[in-house]
This record gives C-alpha cells, sequence and structure tokens, in this order.
C-alpha cells in the first residue's frame, strides 16, 4: 500500500446492515492509496463487534461514531461531519470498493471538486466519463452516492443531504453544480453495488421514485426551491 491521501472514507449503518461492515472494511483496506480515515457511523447496529475487529485487523485509521438513527440523509451528514479530511466519499454499507477506486479518484482531484466513480452493479458497468455540471443540473445522472468530492462543498456550501427522504443522489449533485463544483469521472468502475434481498433499491414502490422524480424536476425547473 502506498502513502495515505486526505481522503476520508465514511459510511453510516444500522439494523442488520453490521453484517456487511467487515467485507466493507475489507475492500478498504485493499486499497492501493491509503485513506487518511475511515469512520463508520453506528446508527443502531445490531452488533457493531465484527465491525471493530475488521478495523483493528485493517492497519487503518479509523473511528466509530455513535448516534440515534434519523434518517439516511441524516446519518450519511453525521458520517460526513466527523471525518475532517479534504475528501470524503460516503460508500454504503453493503457496498464494496474495487482496489484502484482512490487511485482512480487522486488522479482526477486535481481537476475537480466532485469525482463520479463508476459502480459495477451485477454484470454491467455503470461509468460516468464526461460528466459536467451541465449534466447534473438538467437532472440526469451524473454520480452514484459514493462519488468523491471536497469537503469544501458540504462545510461552507451547504452541499449535503437535507431529509430523511433526500436518498436521490441526482438531488445531491443538482446542489454541487448550482455552487460551482467541477465534476469528473472515471473510466472504470471504482466500487460494486452489492444486490441481496434487504437492498434499499428493492424496497422501493412505483410511487417512491415517481415522487422522487418529480422533486428533482421540480429541483431543475425551480433554483430557489429545494427539498
Amino acid at each position: 500500500m502506498t502513502a495515505s491521501w486526505p481522503i476520508g472514507v465514511v459510511t453510516s449503518a444500522w439494523g442488520t446492515y453490521g453484517r456487511y461492515l467487515p467485507k466493507w472494511v475489507e475492500s478498504v483496506a485493499a486499497q492501493t492509496v491509503r485513506p487518511e480515515l475511515v469512520t463508520v457511523l453506528d446508527a443502531g447496529v445490531d452488533d457493531i463487534g465484527p465491525a471493530r475487529e475488521a478495523l483493528d485487523e485493517s492497519g487503518l485509521p479509523w473511528q466509530i461514531v455513535r448516534d440515534t438513527y434519523r434518517g439516511m440523509g441524516a446519518a450519511r451528514n453525521r458520517a460526513v461531519e466527523a471525518t475532517a479530511t479534504e475528501w470524503v466519499m460516503h460508500l454504503d454499507a453493503d457496498d464494496l470498493l474495487l482496489p484502484h477506486c482512490l487511485a482512480d479518484v487522486r488522479a482526477l482531484a486535481p481537476w475537480a471538486d466532485v469525482v463520479s466513480v463508476g459502480m459495477r452493479r451485477g454484470r454491467r458497468d455503470i461509468v460516468f466519463p464526461h460528466v459536467s455540471a451541465r449534466q447534473a443540473l438538467a437532472g440526469r445522472q451524473a454520480a452514484f452516492s459514493c462519488a468523491a468530492f471536497r469537503r469544501d462543498l458540504w462545510e461552507r456550501r451547504g452541499v449535503r443531504w437535507h431529509t430523511a427522504n433526500d436518498w436521490v443522489d441526482s438531488a445531491l449533485w443538482v446542489r454541487a453544480a448550482r455552487a460551482g463544483a467541477r465534476f469528473a469521472g472515471t473510466s472504470r468502475p471504482g466500487a460494486v453495488y452489492r444486490q441481496h434481498a434487504g437492498s434499499f433499491s428493492r424496497r422501493l414502490t412505483h410511487r417512491d421514485r415517481a415522487a422522487a422524480r418529480a422533486q428533482l424536476d421540480r429541483m431543475v425547473r425551480d433554483p430557489a426551491w429545494s427539498p
């Protein structure tokens, strides 16, 4: 592993999602570029012990932050808040990083404020190598929630998950684009989406998706409005 780079890799977990954390930790520890800090937000994990053991064995600098679960957006914000690195990436507890991910982010970082990390979903690789702020402002998908971003966007320019229902990644990147963020995208996937019976995407109804689309469309039409 090479020297560390000032990025914090964070996650938030609650309930049974603690079972996915040991593999999550292993994928972060396998990076060719070492993160400066790993933060796990324990928002009511059934058993945090295995995650703590994996963190101990990883050799990475880490912290576990305890909080009360108040919704997905609030949990993600709390994990970012606890991580004062120049760059930050929130990776869902049931997802994984590929070993080259942080190296790819570091290569693009000098020219960007948001690095859109491609995702492997089953046999499909989804990447955004030509991503732009204009794409985000149009309400088109520009990045997944695991995109890396300069913490300055979150801290000083108010780009954050605002409400418990703000799980729509595109809404976050609309805010980043409006804050003047420069976007860059990796040409290969850097993360793996682990589909399982309890996956959040499987729990979403058609009504949920329609409401999210309507919310995003309103954001695009009216820059003064935000949920």
